[in-house]
């Protein structure tokens, strides 16, 4: 499963590995979900919408690929489709709360909380 799903497709993954299983009388896998940690000083309460990706996130992502010197999905070169991607993808888990274990648990059987952005 593509690592850079987005909520609205986390049912999806949950039905196409059920469906697969479904002859087997043991699951033999778990699934886990990698959740990024988002900057300290982010208070998603100050938000109308609820979205966990904080604006200090979406300045790294940029910042990243306004630093790297090819990649053959998304270029450095055309500096505003990178905002507008980055804008995109955030944009895609408006409603979804990472912090909410309960809500994380109807679709992972488990989820381990990363801090590798390391904010500057």
């Amino acid at each position: 499963m593509d690592r850079n799903n987005t909520p609205d497709i986390w049912r999806d993954i949950q039905n196409t590995i059920e469906n697969v299983n479904k002859k087997k009388k043991v699951r033999d896998y778990k699934s886990v979900l990698i959740v990024p940690e988002q900057h300290p000083d982010f208070d998603p309460s100050l938000y109308h919408t609820k979205n966990p990706v904080c604006p200090q996130m979406m300045y790294e992502c940029i910042k990243r690929i306004f630093s790297r010197k090819s990649h053959d999905c998304l270029s450095s070169e055309n500096k505003p489709k990178v905002v507008e991607v980055i804008l995109k993808f955030a944009k895609l888990y408006d409603g979804i709360d990472f912090y909410n274990d309960e809500d994380l648990l109807q679709y992972f059987d488990d989820f381990v909380r990363l801090d590798f952005l390391q904010f500057t």
